[in-house]
């Protein structure tokens, strides 16, 4: 709620969150002794208060510093007090173009992609930073592992975390034939390559599992506790491609983040 909102609720006599609007408030560097100078406040019940003005003018000078923006954009959304409202207007994502020495920087929109390179044929979207600044590794890895892998017309992609299936990359993913995944063994992994099939619904989307993977969980993964297992199982009835990782995970009980590919 923008915080000019609250400040018609406390006209209207109200009933609100006082606990949140001291945090907007709080945010904006007015502390809460100040706060409690022009509002008395009476608990109704839980995150339920009646608030009153005590002090007039403090009041009209306080909520003339936060007047009533539409919300259209990050910066209106930032003018009224709460940024967080309102997405972003481009994604970023670091990519390693096929046969280049370095990485480069591309920017998502809508309905175009911005990339100081020309894209290729083919994508692979690695999860972890470690993995991906040494690229030259996995790739050798996943032709040693993964039946079938090669690395022609690759680019690869720094998935940092969920920011992957921000939905304006939506046209970037659709620009490639093929999009591999090579993710953790485990619910951050799954859940992120879910977001990605619901966001593409591309036709070659695919969770890479190497060879390897069902010894190296053994050896090297953490334990699955008992609550996790019912949250794995929803994500690959609802997205079956992960039903392979999800039965290699439920076999094993046991959960493998992907820098031990690097071990060697």
């Amino acid at each position: 709620m923008q915080i000019c909102n609250y400040f018609k609720k406390i006209e209207n006599n109200e009933t609100f969150n006082f606990d949140a609007f001291v945090k907007l408030l709080n945010e904006q560097g007015i502390d809460s002794e100040e706060i409690l100078r022009i509002f008395s406040v009476n608990k109704i019940k839980k995150n339920s208060y009646q608030v009153n003005i005590i002090n007039a003018e403090s009041f009209y000078k306080l909520s003339a510093r936060f007047p009533e923006y539409p919300i259209s954009d990050r910066i209106s959304a930032a003018e009224a007090g709460n940024s967080h409202r309102h997405p972003v207007s481009k994604a970023i994502l670091i990519l390693w173009p096929y046969q280049s020495e370095h990485p480069v920087v591309v920017l998502n929109s809508t309905d175009r992609i911005n990339a100081p390179v020309k894209l290729s044929q083919n994508l692979l979207i690695i999860e972890n930073q470690e993995n991906f600044v040494r690229r030259e590794a996995m790739l050798n890895f996943l032709m040693k592992e993964i039946p079938g892998f090669n690395d022609d017309q690759l680019d690869v992609v720094f998935a940092s975390g969920n920011a992957i299936t921000n939905k304006l990359n939506k046209a970037f993913f659709n620009h490639y034939s093929r999009i591999d995944c090579l993710l953790d063994l485990d619910i951050g992994g799954l859940e992120i390559f879910q977001s990605i099939d619901r966001l593409t619904q591309h036709p070659a989307l695919n969770f890479l599992l190497p060879n390897c993977a069902e010894s190296l969980l053994s050896k090297h993964g953490m334990l699955l506790k008992d609550h996790h297992l019912p949250r794995l199982r929803r994500l690959a009835e609802n997205c079956p491609k992960l039903e392979r990782p999800f039965n290699l995970i439920a076999k094993t009980r046991k959960m493998l983040e992907q820098e031990i590919y690097l071990r060697d």
